[in-house]
């Protein structure tokens, strides 16, 4: 039910897809920014160490005669070489851990996190009074309470997402470069992404409907884990379908179809969040003009 009325409130209201596109497109620029100063000297050791040309070899190999087998041994010794440069290089190993907390930790996390708080403004505002808002205007008025957010939902995220590895690095250790590798770990990305998903469902619509940020986090927690086989099935459903239809999308669409694929699996999720609060609550809200009422059983 949930997944349902989300998809459609996401329809009638594709417009926020375009806003939140224009807004992956600015934070992806400040990114790209902070990134250039560490990724440019490490991809002229990688290019020096022939890390590039191992990776189309191996992909030639993969369309040529020597298939599967072929292409993880040519990606083995691509890791090879990468760890040569970082053996041998200690500037470009410094760049590369400074790079990866600084840049993918902390300030892709934060700019990323913005997003949230105007955006579940925006659906709560369609849901609770068939009201429509300026994604803009919400981000601004909101900034506050979106930074907050986003700093308080950083250390969460990054200790699931250390599970996540530890856990996918567990299993490449016990399975070794082979075929089923791939499958195992986008396995683990959606049992684990589905998880983080479910216990952070409520947390952007509790607090856009005025709960503090601590206390939203609380409340989110408690609807998850009271109605966490519903609540987690659904996360596990929408993850798999927003890998097929990613992987669909990047092959048959060579990769240009991702710029609109990825703000709507944002949002899509986003919808599914302030769904799933409306419905574990009990507040009616609007699906596409026409007020909708949870059953009473799935009230908490």
């Amino acid at each position: 039910m949930s997944f349902k009325n989300a998809f459609k409130n996401l329809i009638a209201h594709f417009g926020v897809v375009w806003a939140v596109l224009l807004y992956l497109i600015v934070c992806s620029a400040i990114i790209v920014g902070l990134s250039l100063p560490f990724i440019l000297p490490i991809a002229r050791a990688f290019k020096d160490a022939g890390v590039f040309e191992g990776i189309s070899n191996a992909f030639t190999v993969l369309m040529g005669d020597g298939g599967w087998n072929g292409f993880w041994d040519g990606l083995f010794d691509v890791y090879n070489k990468i760890i040569g440069v970082f053996n041998s290089n200690g500037r470009v190993e410094s760049l590369a851990r400074m790079f990866v907390i600084f840049v993918l930790l902390l300030a892709f996390r934060f700019f990323f996190g913005l997003y949230e708080i105007p955006l579940a403004t925006v659906m709560d505002g369609r849901m609770s009074c068939n009201a429509g808002y300026s994604f803009i205007g919400k981000f601004i008025s909101t900034l506050g309470v979106s930074v907050r957010f986003s700093l308080a939902k950083m250390p969460i995220m990054i200790a699931i997402d250390a599970i996540t590895f530890a856990i996918i690095y567990g299993f490449a250790s016990l399975i070794g470069l082979s075929v089923a590798l791939p499958f195992v770990i986008i396995l683990v990305i959606i049992v684990m992404r589905a998880f983080r998903s479910s216990l952070t469902s409520s947390w952007a619509p509790c607090v856009a409907g005025g709960m503090g940020v601590i206390k939203g986090f609380a409340r989110s927690c408690e609807i998850c884990f009271k109605r966490f086989g519903s609540i987690y099935s659904t996360y596990v459903i929408m993850w798999l379908l927003v890998v097929a239809c990613g992987l669909f999308v990047i092959i048959f669409t060579l990769g240009v179809g991702i710029i609109i694929a990825f703000p709507f699996a944002m949002c899509i999720l986003g919808y599914i969040g302030i769904t799933v609060y409306y419905n574990k609550t009990g507040k009616r809200y609007y699906i596409d003009g026409t007020v909708f009422t949870p059953p009473m059983e799935n009230v908490l």
